[in-house]
């Protein structure tokens, strides 16, 4: 036998299968989501779980066919044993579901804002309208700045886990649509991605899931092109009104005073032909 078959089967040995060096390893929701069973993941090495995202659909939490649509993200932060504890790392709702609530004729307004927590952990939070038919420019500006308002009075009042139940269970999406219909009727009002931009070192998430209470936030608008239409149509109607009254009650004067003067014609008639007779 030649050297070089020799070195050849001296180099192949044994192949390690590199499943059998790993363990499984189970991953849970945070407080925020009653620290939900979330899936088991293999790992060789504790170290190498830290800091990777895992998406599950808000579905599996809730068994709520409506919330199919809602994707979420967990970071996982620390592992102790076998159990790895997360952070919410941000959702978002699917394309297919996006495309099946925008129509033809509506308009699409897109508001993409950052947003700090009373906490300090910043968000990016992406949100749309569809209205019901075609918006103008101006209607559309006013509506994005609704979104805005709405969002940060509720942000700058709340801890991350408080805002982040608001914005999963659709209660601010509900308040910007109640203001922002009364400037162009909507058919749409949802938060459709929110993604994390800044986490302070040691955040805690003591926040315990009970009744939350959400306080509807309102705004002092400007009047704008709809509300000065309707305005001038009141005042419209109410000149009108007025003027229908001026004129019958100028009618009925007119009649009693040609009642008046045919009376006294009448009168001096009678007396003229008696002096004759």
């Amino acid at each position: 036998m030649s050297s070089k078959s020799k070195s050849k089967k001296r180099g192949r040995g044994k192949t390690i299968d590199s499943w059998k060096t790993k363990e499984w390893y189970e991953v849970y929701a945070p407080k925020t989501f009653k620290e939900e069973f979330i899936a088991q993941i293999p790992s060789s090495t504790p170290d190498t779980l830290k800091g990777r995202v895992l998406g599950i659909s808000l579905y599996d939490f809730t068994n709520k066919y409506d919330d199919a649509s809602t994707m979420l993200r967990f970071k996982i932060v620390k592992v102790i044993g076998k159990r790895c504890n997360t952070i919410f790392w941000g959702h978002e709702l699917t394309r297919d579901y996006i495309r099946s609530l925008i129509h033809r004729g509506s308009t699409r307004v897109d508001g993409i804002f950052n947003f700090t927590t009373a906490d300090g952990v910043t968000y990016r939070v992406s949100t749309f309208l569809v209205t019901r038919r075609r918006a103008k420019k101006s209607q559309q500006k006013t509506m994005r700045k609704i979104i805005f308002d709405v969002l940060t009075e509720f942000a700058k009042n709340m801890t991350h886990e408080k805002f982040i139940q608001g914005v999963i269970n659709g209660r601010f999406a509900v308040n910007i649509s109640k203001i922002a219909k009364t400037i162009y009727p909507l058919r749409e009002c949802r938060i459709r991605k929110v993604k994390v931009i800044n986490v302070p070192e040691n955040i805690k998430d003591d926040f315990i899931v009970g009744d939350l209470v959400f306080e509807d936030v309102s705004l002092d608008l400007e009047e704008h092109g709809k509300s000065v239409k309707a305005k001038k149509l009141k005042k419209k109607k109410e000149k009108g009104s007025q003027d229908d009254s001026e004129s019958s009650e100028s009618s009925e004067n007119n009649e009693k005073a040609e009642k008046a003067e045919n009376n006294e014609k009448a009168e001096n008639n009678e007396k003229s032909d008696e002096k004759k007779e």
